[in-house]
C-alpha cells in the first residue's frame, strides 16, 4: 500500500509522531531547499537557482515508481509495466484477485460494485473517506480480501471464519476482534486477547509504523538499535528526517529543523502546524 497518503494537521503525543492520512507522504522535491537533501534518484538539482525539482514518472523503474510520494504523481500501470502520470481512478482495473494493486494508486479504491465475477475483474474508483483501507460496503468483497476494510460509515469489513464470508462489524477498539483470526494486524496483536499496537512492541523487521482502529491516521516508529521507538521529530537530523517519517516532514535549513511538508506557498515550503488535540492509528 502506498501510503496512501495526500490539510495538514499533526497530532503530537508525548513527542510521538502521529498523522492524519493527508499529511502523510508529502513531501516531494520542491520542498528540499538544500543539495545534499536533493535525492538524485527522485529528484533533479539545479546548481543555478539552487532548486530541487521531481524527475519525470517516466524514468522511474517499478520499485521506485511504487516509492515515490504521492505529489510526483506518478503511479505503476502493472499492464504496460511502466511508470505513468496518474490521471483519474476509474481508469484503472484489476483482476479481481488483484483488486488491492487500487491502493497502490492515488486516494483511490477498490468498487465493489465493479466486481464482475464471470471476467473475475474488478475496477477503480476514488477514495470515498480519508482512510487508507476505505470501502463502499462489505458485502461483495470476497472472503480473502475481507481485511478490515473500512466503509463510509465507519464500520469495518471483518471475516467470519465459520461461515467463510464478509460480515459489517461496528469496531472501536481492538478488543473487539474477538480471536487471533482477525485481530487488525494494521492496528493491534494478539496476545491473550486483540491489543493496541504500541512502537515498543514491534520487532526490528516491522519498526516503521502502524495504523489507527479507523486507517485514517499514522504513527511512526524507528529501531534504535536495541528497541522500537516513537519519532520524535524534534530530535531527528537532516539524514534522518526524510526516512524516518516517509518523506512526510523534510529538513528546513533556516530554522534546522525537522518539518513537516505541505504544499509550496508564496511564503513559505514550511509549516509546523501546533499541537492540536485529537488521536491515533495502516500495510
Amino acid at each position: 500500500m502506498k501510503i496512501y497518503l495526500i490539510g495538514f494537521t499533526l497530532l503530537v503525543i508525548a513527542n510521538s509522531v502521529t498523522l492524519q492520512l493527508s499529511s502523510v507522504y508529502q513531501c516531494s522535491c520542491e520542498n528540499l531547499l538544500q543539495q545534499a537533501d536533493c535525492l538524485s534518484d527522485y529528484c533533479t538539482w539545479d546548481p543555478n537557482g539552487s532548486t530541487c525539482t521531481n524527475k519525470a514518472c517516466s524514468v522511474f523503474k517499478e520499485n521506485d515508481c511504487k516509492g515515490v510520494p504521492d505529489p510526483f504523481n506518478c503511479v505503476w500501470n502493472s499492464k504496460t509495466s511502466k511508470c505513468e502520470d496518474f490521471t483519474s481512478c476509474s481508469d484503472y482495473s484489476y483482476k479481481m484477485v488483484e483488486g488491492d494493486l487500487c491502493y497502490d494508486l492515488i486516494k483511490c479504491q477498490v468498487d465493489v460494485d465493479t466486481i464482475d465475477s464471470t471476467a473475475g475483474t474488478v475496477k477503480c474508483t476514488d477514495r470515498t473517506q480519508e482512510s487508507a483501507l476505505s470501502i463502499g460496503s462489505c458485502d461483495k468483497v470476497p472472503y480473502s480480501e475481507c481485511n478490515w476494510l473500512v466503509t463510509s460509515d465507519g464500520k469495518q469489513c471483518v471475516k467470519n471464519v465459520s461461515a467463510q464470508t464478509c460480515e459489517t462489524k461496528t469496531i472501536t477498539q481492538c478488543s473487539d476482534y474477538t480471536s487471533i483470526d482477525v485481530c487488525n494486524t494494521n492496528s493491534c496483536y494478539w496476545g491473550d486477547s486483540c491489543k493496541p499496537l504500541t512502537c515498543s512492541i514491534l520487532p526490528e523487521d516491522a519498526c516503521m509504523l502502524f495504523f489507527s482502529i479507523d486507517a485514517k491516521q499514522v504513527t511512526f516508529c524507528n529501531w534504535d538499535g536495541t528497541k522500537c521507538s516513537d519519532v520524535d521529530t524534534t530530535t531527528l537530523t537532516q539524514t534522518q528526517c526524510l526516512p524516518y517519517t516517509l518523506y512526510s516532514y523534510a529538513w528546513n535549513p533556516d530554522t534546522k529543523k525537522c518539518e513537516i511538508c505541505q504544499e509550496p506557498s508564496s511564503s513559505s515550503k514550511f509549516i509546523l502546524y501546533g499541537s492540536i488535540l485529537l488521536a491515533i492509528l495502516l500495510n
